[in-house]
């Protein structure tokens, strides 16, 4: 537990885009709450808004209400995920963040995933901005969120020391679905790109709604892959390092200026 005069002046920044009444993001609340003893601001998408990546709103306002009910409160959010962490660093937060923490997301954000993620996409905010940020998502399969809202706050607590060096970076922390007590030992991995691969079937027209494409995904790892996606896959829980760094490799860059 943090000394209460560090405490003190340390305030966690708490966004998901599962919504504001997902359950994930309430038990991390309750979680972060009871094990550092800290403020924790909310600061929510209004209603789920999956797969935004880091995505902002540019053609309206975003309307911003404080809700508060069953001892859990914050602000939600007609905008994406990435528009949550903007608007709290730039005008909510009444102080810059120790730590932005997003989740917990339902489902996992392993491999090709973290391409689309909303979760991902307001934690890589964060970071762009100059932030340490974790970003917790957990495998479909359990059903409770305590155990892991519990994990991730004591993740949340061995970080808090040590934002200094991970400013601009994101630790990306990925659950099992089945119970804690069933868990492997956690693991560090890289990104890699298996996990969900998407194709598009045909539907037809049905209860009001027009026929198009919707979009499947299936789990699918290689048999030699050793990446982030494929250690969830065998019950551990996984922790990878990211942040926003687009850059290929600048020999090739040289050599394709200079042929």
């Amino acid at each position: 537990m943090l000394a209460r005069e560090c405490r003190d002046h340390l305030v966690i920044l708490l966004v998901n885009d599962d919504g504001f009444d997902a359950p994930g993001l309430r038990a991390l609340y309750h979680a972060l709450r009871r094990r550092l003893g800290m403020p924790v601001l909310v600061v929510a998408a209004a209603t789920e808004r999956s797969g935004q990546s880091q995505a902002i709103t540019l053609d309206r306002p975003i309307s911003c209400n404080f809700r508060h009910s069953d001892g859990f409160c914050g602000f939600a959010l007609d905008g994406t995920p990435t528009d949550c962490t903007k608007l709290a660093l730039d005008q909510l937060c009444p102080r810059p963040p120790t730590l932005v923490i997003s989740g917990i997301n339902a489902g996992p954000n392993v491999g090709r995933s973290i391409l689309y993620s909303g979760t991902l996409g307001a934690a890589l905010e964060a970071a762009v901005l100059g932030c340490a940020a974790l970003a917790v998502s957990r495998q479909h399969g359990n059903t409770t969120h305590d155990d892991g809202a519990d994990f991730a706050a004591a993740w949340a607590e061995l970080l808090l020391p040590k934002v200094g060096s991970l400013g601009g970076r994101v630790v990306n922390l990925n659950l099992p679905g089945a119970p804690a007590a069933a868990w492997r030992p956690t693991v560090t991995a890289r990104h890699g790109l298996a996990g969900f691969q998407e194709t598009y079937r045909r539907t037809k027209a049905r209860d009001g709604q027009r026929a198009g494409w919707k979009i499947d995904g299936t789990w699918t790892i290689p048999p030699d892959d050793t990446s982030d996606a494929a250690l969830l896959d065998q019950g551990h829980p996984v922790v990878t390092l990211l942040q926003p760094d687009l850059n290929a490799s600048e020999r090739l860059l040289e050599s394709l200026v200079n042929s």
